[in-house]
């Protein structure tokens, strides 16, 4: 794909007391990424935990014919993928469903052009809607993001490992049992979950929203 082809422009976020706007602190991208909506947010999270996703960037503009004239698509979101993945590199539109039923058949033409176009520079092109994941597993991630920005004390990790080797077991039955310790039970927790976060260990993020309870187990 030549350079030509696609271009990035820097938003600028305007006050809108309809929506939520802000900078997303992304680690992936080691710089803060501009939304436009609480779920370009909720998009940009989930990014951060996905494997598949080396970079992404808000903005990519590419032209698209549209009743018959060229236009300028700004999508909401550039995903770079590693080499790796099966998946091509891909433009998403972040659009809550209730906006896309109200002009339902302009959507339909404007994404059918966009792909034609998407196609012709092998990328692909994904609509995300607030359809596409639960209220738990976002709420999970947001929890163990804080994990991946912030330091913490990892003298814990290694014993945590050790005592979970072979068997799963609920996060409190790994803090009681690695200390008695009252004031030790925060720091073994906060180490629990930023080893989930690591993907170093792992736990169920979309049954439920994670706490003490929530069984864990190392990732082999």
């Amino acid at each position: 794909m030549s350079s030509n082809t696609m271009k990035f422009t820097q938003r600028k976020l305007k006050k809108n007391y309809r929506s939520i706007t802000g900078y997303f602190p992304s680690v992936k991208n080691d710089i803060s990424i501009g939304f436009e909506s609480k779920l370009e947010k909720t998009f940009f999270l989930m990014l951060e935990f996905d494997d598949d996703v080396l970079t992404y960037q808000e903005q990519p503009q590419i032209k698209i014919v549209l009743d018959g004239r060229k236009k300028t698509y700004s999508a909401d979101c550039f995903i770079k993928r590693v080499d790796s993945s099966i998946l091509r590199d891909t433009l998403v539109e972040v659009k809550y469903t209730s906006e896309l039923e109200k002009e339902k058949e302009y959507f339909e033409k404007k994404f059918k052009a966009i792909r034609q176009t998407t196609d012709e520079l092998d990328l692909d092109f994904i609509i995300f809607t607030e359809e596409d994941y639960s209220d738990d597993y976002i709420s999970n991630l947001d929890f163990l993001y804080r994990y991946i920005t912030q330091d913490r004390e990892k003298s814990y990790d290694e014993n945590i490992k050790i005592l979970l080797k072979d068997k799963k077991l609920t996060a409190r039955d790994i803090a009681e049992q690695i200390s008695e310790s009252p004031s030790e039970f925060l720091i073994i927790s906060n180490a629990i979950w930023g080893l989930v976060a690591d993907k170093q260990l792992s736990t169920d993020l979309h049954l439920s929203q994670i706490d003490m309870n929530s069984k864990v187990k190392v990732v082999n």
